[in-house]
């Protein structure tokens, strides 16, 4: 039985037991009353005698009441310390599992070639995602089962209950799960972004209207960046081709890559804009045609890139942002992608100036059979 709840119990049975003591009296008295004529008495008694009974079926009403809720709040604590060791156990493996994680970022980082990083990233797909998978269920879970018990602790009706410090224990446990579910699915989006390595980045080859494409890429910036291009007032431009311009691409994957660049640039615009109030952002998109070649220009003036790491920029799982926001793997994609594309990207910048990025793409593509 639940210690916070025992001493009401103990208080119950004593408060029943002598009802029933009062009740043995009551019973006596009556029949003595009526032995000696006086009924009158032997009536009083009798209604007192029922009194007596409804307030024991009351008490005993109570009394199963708390037992229950004793029972409940003993199991949910067994249930709560036994999960608890559980995410105990299992978070000791995740930090086991990142760190070889991180290790095999580090070798990844290393390797130029696509054929490598598959090689080395297959294995840990494979490995990692399901356990991970696990930890958020099982943390998620856990999760829930404290609000629960949280809400019978909350409606228990007792003076003696110690709420305070029992709610400040689940508050502590339910933020260390929580913190064990923001870990797993950051490393969850990780060993995602591997997958996504993985992937063929050739596809099909279609005709497509490269200033249509374009526009269509901004439209959806704007609507998934609406709130911060109007706090920041942020000025998007393009300048497309003065004639249409049909070129062979995959679609899928060339918007892909635009969206990535696009992402890359609001957020510098929206990170410069929150330390300088006087700054004006900007992003340009601007098409130029070469002889049988594209140009695609994607310009921002906003927080630029270090000349430090400029040569690393597109190197898997590097990136500036937190993890929480970004695994590093858009502008290694978006390369290879150009490559499949038989183009070049290259990138243009300086520190809190402006980062300009620039992709060339031939007009016409020889379609596989």
């Amino acid at each position: 039985m639940s210690a916070f709840n025992s001493k009401d119990i103990d208080k119950l049975n004593i408060s029943i037991k002598w009802i029933e003591k009062l009740s043995l009296v009551c019973i006596a008295l009556v029949v003595i009353a009526f032995y000696i004529n006086h009924s009158n008495i032997a009536w009083m008694l009798f209604i007192a005698l029922i009194i007596l009974y409804v307030v024991k079926a009351r008490l005993n009403k109570q009394l199963k009441q708390k037992e229950y809720l004793a029972k409940v709040v003993e199991e949910r604590t067994t249930e709560l310390k036994y999960q608890r060791d559980q995410v105990m156990m299992e978070s000791e493996k995740l930090s086991a599992a990142l760190a070889a994680l991180a290790e095999a970022q580090d070798e990844l980082i290393r390797q130029e070639r696509f054929a490598t990083v598959g090689q080395l990233t297959k294995g840990l797909v494979d490995r990692i995602l399901n356990p991970l998978n696990y930890i958020n269920n099982f943390a998620g879970l856990s999760i829930e089962l404290i609000r629960d018990l949280e809400i019978i602790l909350t409606k228990a009706h007792t003076a003696n209950v110690n709420k305070e410090e029992s709610l400040e224990v689940l508050k502590m446990i339910s933020g260390n799960l929580e913190k064990i579910t923001e870990h797993g699915a950051n490393t969850v989006r990780i060993v995602k972004a591997m997958e996504e390595i993985l992937k063929d980045q050739k596809g099909k080859m279609s005709a497509a209207n490269i200033n249509n494409l374009c526009k269509i890429n901004l439209d959806v910036i704007r609507k998934l960046y609406t709130g911060e291009i109007e706090e920041k007032k942020i000025n998007i431009h393009f300048r497309g081709l003065v004639l249409s311009l049909i070129i062979d691409i995959n679609i899928e994957q060339m918007s892909k890559v635009l969206l990535h660049l696009f992402k890359n640039s609001i957020y510098a615009l929206v990170k410069k804009a929150s330390k300088d109030t006087n700054f004006s952002p900007k992003l340009v998109v601007s098409l130029e045609r070469l002889d049988e070649n594209l140009a695609i220009t994607v310009y921002d003036n906003g927080t630029g890139i270090d000349d430090s790491i400029k040569e690393r920029i597109f190197e898997p799982f590097f990136t500036t942002k937190p993890t929480a926001e970004a695994a590093g793997t858009g502008l290694y994609i978006s390369r290879e992608i150009i490559f499949n594309h038989k183009g070049t990207i290259s990138v243009k910048s300086e520190k809190d100036k402006f980062t300009e990025f620039k992709i060339i793409v031939p007009i016409h593509q020889n379609f596989e059979p």
